[in-house]
């Protein structure tokens, strides 16, 4: 069964209103902060427009009204749109309408991109498209401006509640080392601490080991993690060893979401040698490390 989570609650309503209403957009843009369930935001908005349980994960719904795309491999390719747009012009054989959901739509190569386009700018009738994504200004402008935009806007105060829920006795400062993200909290656990990464770095003579440790967990929420905990230690003690360092942290995350598994490992690599350099030229002290001791 798909998750639901509380913050989502205001937006599915909205559209379930317009879809009752007969006043559901052709193209619709839903986008939450990263670790905040934009993918289950994606999936129940789908099933619920298509009038179908919740049960089921969409990629596992078989039904002739309903196109599930999500990146294949590190983007959006066009092939994928196209098999989209022939979707999109033909006749509701079940529902009463068409929907597609496209998961992280900030990965449509460019050619992918522009094929979408000429769909969403004559949309057939009784076809909804739903595009997601925490990266809302990464989609090429022209997109955005087809789309009617659904955006989630849960508090700190509700996530929290939401986790004392869960039963996690989570702590202010892990809640912020997860950017006060719930599910980002809530699935920390499952992925590689940052203070037992950065204390295995601080002595690692071969990279190999810990950057499969690394591959096996969420990759992008760990980075985002070690960024927002360079910041942190910015703000008590400037550093601009710490600044440059956090600037190409920050690129390498963003190749990283376009990269290939092979490259994937020569960036981490790269980024692991460079902040053993880093720790030996500020000689700074490993405070996320030395939590852990």
């Amino acid at each position: 069964m798909i998750a639901e989570y509380p913050w989502h609650e205001d937006v599915l309503s909205e559209l379930a209103a317009r879809a009752a209403q007969g006043s559901l957009p052709a193209a619709i843009g839903l986008s939450c902060p990263q670790g905040w369930g934009g993918r289950a935001l994606l999936a129940r908005a789908v099933l619920q427009l298509l009038g179908s349980s919740a049960e089921k994960d969409p990629e596992e719904v078989a039904h002739p009204d309903l196109r599930w795309v999500a990146p294949d491999g590190a983007s959006i390719k066009i092939d994928q749109v196209r098999a989209l747009n022939a979707f999109a012009i033909q006749t509701p054989q079940i529902a009463g309408r068409k929907v597609a959901g496209i998961l992280d739509a900030h990965l449509l190569t460019n050619n992918a991109a522009n094929t979408l386009l000429k769909t969403l700018e004559e949309p057939p009738a009784n076809t909804h498209i739903l595009l997601f994504t925490p990266y809302w200004s990464r989609l090429l402008p022209t997109i955005r401006s087809r789309c009617q935009r659904y955006q989630v806007l849960g508090s700190q105060a509700q996530a929290q509640q939401w986790l004392s829920d869960q039963g996690l006795d989570v702590s202010q400062a892990d809640f912020a080392l997860a950017g006060y993200a719930p599910i980002a909290c809530q699935e920390q656990g499952a992925s590689l601490p940052l203070p037992e990464l950065l204390q295995q770095l601080a002595k690692a003579q071969h990279f190999g080991p810990l950057v499969e440790q690394v591959l096996s967990s969420d990759i992008s929420l760990l980075l985002a993690a070690w960024y927002r905990y360079l910041i942190h230690e910015q703000a008590q003690q400037p550093s601009r060893v710490l600044l440059a360092f956090a600037d190409e942290l920050s690129n390498a995350r963003r190749m990283i979401e376009m990269a290939s598994g092979a490259n994937t490992r020569l960036i981490l690599e790269r980024l692991f040698h460079l902040w053993q350099q880093v720790q030996k030229r500020s000689g700074q002290r490993n405070p996320a490390a030395e939590s852990t001791a």
